[in-house]
């Protein structure tokens, strides 16, 4: 299924940080990487790219040259390709196939029209949550893309990264969170082929959300919680057990180690709480579940896994049409 994985640059620092997650995830899964850089052509200063550029002879005469946004835009792509190819040449040294692609236009427009083109299996892309402050907010491109795209989009914190040299043979534990709906299983699949590649620990997951009713701003407020009672949730547990039973049984039969994970509370939090107990964790998950698709947007749970996980997520969208 993953065969082709992109990977959008654009020169700093911060993006290049999803290179080892995305290269030895590569690796296991016998991937091809395909390196982009997009020119971002809002950001070209036309009064800038219009200037004259004097140059003065030995002579002393003084000749100039009118530079066009085009000209601006030209050596823009040619450095970009330069700086890709530098990357791809380590990529290769690693042992992973790497090709490259510039182009110029919208980032977010360009990467969404590559995948699609060039029938990508995977976009890899970073957040920009470099700080306690910035807790919580994606990169706008990386934002753009993810509500946009149809093609499976690993979304990497910037803390977790590994070095190019230095890659890892994939993720020790996937987890995989679930919640009895179809949509939620589509992401069984993928997670399944990345265990079996990388010899990964499969996690199925199910968060209980327990009802109550309390006194809010609003008056009588309904939530979920946790509770120390039972209020019905050993009968709960037992039918969730049974469900991801299945799920673990199907991973066994394949030869990999799998385990059900019962929580109760909060379904981000808690899948949240999960991934951060074991380092080299990725969580694959169903952009949208048991609420359904009410518009072409990603599901509250995943959003919000995906902008509090200090874990790589693998978003898997729902197929339309």
């Amino acid at each position: 299924m993953f065969k082709k994985i992109l990977v959008p640059l654009d020169g700093s620092q911060h993006s290049r940080s999803i290179l080892g997650w995305a290269t030895g995830l590569a690796g296991v899964l016998e991937a091809e990487i395909i390196l982009l850089s997009v020119i971002d052509t809002e950001e070209i200063e036309i009064l800038e790219a219009t200037t004259r550029d004097l140059h003065r002879s030995k002579a002393g005469a003084t000749t100039s040259t009118i530079r066009t946004p085009s000209d601006v835009i030209g050596d823009a792509l040619s450095q970009a390709e330069k700086d890709l190819q530098e990357v791809a040449d380590r990529i290769t040294a690693a042992g992973v196939i790497a090709s490259i692609r510039v182009g110029a236009g919208s980032p977010a427009e360009v990467i969404v029209s590559e995948a699609h083109s060039r029938e990508i299996d995977l976009i890899a892309m970073a957040t920009r949550r470099e700080s306690a402050l910035a807790r919580g907010v994606l990169g706008s491109v990386t934002d753009r893309v993810l509500h946009s795209t149809s093609t499976p989009i690993l979304i990497l914190y910037p803390g977790e990264i590994h070095k190019i040299d230095d890659t890892s043979d994939g993720p020790a534990r996937v987890i995989v969170p679930l919640d009895g709906s179809i949509l939620s299983e589509t992401a069984v699949g993928p997670a399944l082929e990345i265990a079996e590649a990388a010899n990964s620990e499969v996690v199925f997951t199910e968060v209980i959300r327990l009802p109550f009713f309390g006194v809010g701003v609003a008056g009588i407020e309904y939530g979920a919680g946790d509770y120390a009672g039972d209020f019905g949730i050993d009968s709960l547990k037992e039918e969730t057990s049974k469900y991801l039973q299945g799920f673990v049984s199907t991973a066994e039969a394949a030869g990999l180690k799998a385990s059900a994970n019962i929580r109760t509370g909060s379904p981000s939090q808690q899948i949240v709480d999960a991934a951060a107990e074991i380092e080299n964790t990725i969580v694959v998950m169903s952009s949208h579940g048991a609420g359904g698709l009410k518009r072409w947007v990603v599901g509250s749970v995943a959003d919000k896994v995906i902008r509090s996980a200090r874990r790589p997520v693998l978003v898997i969208p729902p197929i339309i049409g």
